[in-house]
C-alpha cells in the first residue's frame, strides 16, 4: 500500500471514529412532575468552561396554581461521574427567583456531572435533575468541527509525508536540510492539532491529553536552537558564496573559486 493509502486510511479511520462521539444525543435535564406540589424551571444548560465561575439560577412554581414560590426550603447538589457528592448548597432567593454560585474549584476537572435540585416546605415539594458537561471552552464539539479537526490533520500528515520522501530523494545537503527544517514545522503543527483534539474528543484521558501538550512543548523549545543553527548555516552560506564571488571576479572559474574558498576555510 502506497503512503497516500496509508493516510486516506487514516483520514477515514480518524472520522469514523471520532463522528459518533459528537452525534450522540447529550443527557436532558429531567424535571419530576406530580398532580399537586412544586414545579422547578432551571436555567437550561450543558456545558460549562473549566475554572470558571457559574451561577444557576431557577424559578419555584406551584404546580396547581402556577403561583411563584419564595418561601421555601431548595437544596442544590452536584456529583462526580463516581457519583460522589462534591457541591452541596442551599439557594436563596433574591425576590423573584432562586439562585446558588458555584465556585470554579468544581469544575476544575473535564467530565460529566449530575446535578440535583430539591424544594419543599411541610407540605408540598418538588425535584429536578439534570447533567452537564466541562469542557475546556464551555462549548460542546459539532460534526462540523470534527471535520474540520480532521481535515488539518489529514492535510498535514499529507504534506509531512511528502517532506520526508523529498529528504529521502534529494542528494543536496542544503535541499534535505530545508526538508527536514520543514517536516519538524509540520511535526509541532500536528502536536498541535491533536493536542486541540484530545481536549475536545478525549476528556475522560487525561494522560493523552497532557501527553500530547507535552511533546507540543518539547517540540517548541527544540524548535529554538534549530532556528539559530538553520541562521548561522544561512549567514555561513553567504560568508562563502562572497568568497566565491570575489575570487571569480579575480578570473578564476567558479570549480576553481569553490575548491580556493574551501582551501581557505581550512
Amino acid at each position: 500500500m502506497s503512503n497516500k493509502n496509508y493516510i486516506w486510511l487514516l483520514g477515514i479511520i480518524l472520522l469514523i471514529s471520532i463522528l459518533p462521539l459528537v452525534s450522540s444525543t447529550p443527557p436532558q435535564t429531567q424535571v419530576q412532575q406530580f398532580s399537586e406540589g412544586y414545579i422547578i424551571k432551571g436555567t437550561n444548560f450543558e456545558y460549562l468552561a473549566q475554572d470558571q465561575n457559574f451561577t444557576y439560577n431557577f424559578y419555584l412554581y406551584n404546580i396547581s396554581n402556577g403561583m411563584r414560590i419564595l418561601d421555601a426550603t431548595c437544596h442544590f447538589t452536584i456529583a462526580n461521574n463516581r457519583g460522589e457528592i462534591i457541591f452541596d448548597e442551599n439557594p436563596t432567593n433574591n425576590g423573584e427567583y432562586w439562585d446558588v454560585f458555584i465556585p470554579s474549584s468544581n469544575t476544575s476537572k473535564l467530565g460529566v456531572y449530575n446535578f440535583g435540585v430539591d424544594c419543599n416546605n411541610t407540605h408540598y415539594g418538588g425535584v429536578l435533575n439534570g447533567y452537564f458537561e466541562v469542557t475546556p471552552t464551555g462549548e460542546g464539539v459539532s460534526e462540523a468541527k470534527a471535520i474540520f479537526y480532521v481535515g488539518i490533520l489529514f492535510l498535514l500528515m499529507f504534506f509531512l509525508t511528502i517532506t520526508i520522501f523529498l529528504f529521502v530523494t534529494f542528494d543536496n545537503l542544503l535541499n534535505r536540510i530545508g526538508m527536514l527544517g520543514l517536516s519538524y514545522l509540520l511535526l509541532i503543527a500536528i502536536t498541535f492539532i491533536g493536542w486541540n483534539m484530545a481536549q475536545d474528543f478525549l476528556i475522560t484521558a487525561p494522560i493523552v491529553i497532557n501527553l500530547l501538550r507535552l511533546s507540543f512543548l518539547i517540540l517548541m523549545i527544540g524548535a529554538f536552537p534549530l532556528l539559530v543553527g538553520a541562521f548561522a548555516w544561512y549567514f555561513i552560506l553567504l560568508f562563502r558564496i562572497k568568497k566565491i564571488e570575489n575570487l571569480m571576479k579575480r578570473g578564476f572559474s567558479y570549480d576553481e573559486a569553490e575548491r580556493l574558498s574551501r582551501r581557505k576555510r581550512r
